[in-house]
């Protein structure tokens, strides 16, 4: 058989990542991700906390039944506050942390709030671009707002359409 009649072989499909409502077996991979990925993780306990909090969201991403990434978005005053967006390390630069950020909103948006708040580690440009390009602006900085390091975080707001943060 020439080169040209053989045929390449066969990529396996993959599904793209699907993001869907955080379930309580789906703790102990959240632990892990945030374990691998954050200089102060989160406990098992504040996870249960955010999965049975009413107001608010605690979404996963998950790949060929793997749980890959999270966020948590809770309501507080009147805006809904993303605490915790983390994908793990082996699934980063694949677009996760934008599923996840889009997931939220489109869960939550005007239910009952349409306004979002987050901070950021300053250092963290990929993050601070990722809320960029979904809508976030740069509204101040929280001084030595990381425990780990005494990091500064950028605090950002998106607002609903024609708003003002």
């Amino acid at each position: 058989m020439s080169p040209r009649q053989a045929k390449a072989p066969r990529r396996p499909v993959v599904k793209p990542p699907v993001v869907r409502r955080a379930l309580p077996e789906d703790i102990t991979e959240i632990l892990g991700i945030d374990a691998r990925s954050n200089p102060v993780p989160w406990s098992r306990q504040l996870f249960a906390k955010e999965l049975e909090r009413r107001e608010g969201a605690m979404l996963v991403a998950v790949e060929a039944d793997q749980v890959i990434g999270f966020i948590a978005c809770a309501g507080q005053g009147d805006s809904w506050h993303i605490l915790n967006v983390t994908v793990d390390p082996e699934h980063r630069r694949r677009g996760i942390g934008g599923l996840l950020v889009d997931g939220v909103v489109a869960a939550l948006d005007g239910r009952p709030y349409d306004r979002y708040t987050l901070e950021v580690r300053v250092s963290n440009d990929a993050a601070i671009r990722l809320y960029r390009t979904r809508g976030f602006v740069d509204c101040g900085v929280r001084p030595r707002y990381y425990s780990d390091n005494q990091e500064d975080a950028l605090i950002m707001w998106r607002e609903p359409e024609g708003g003002d943060a």
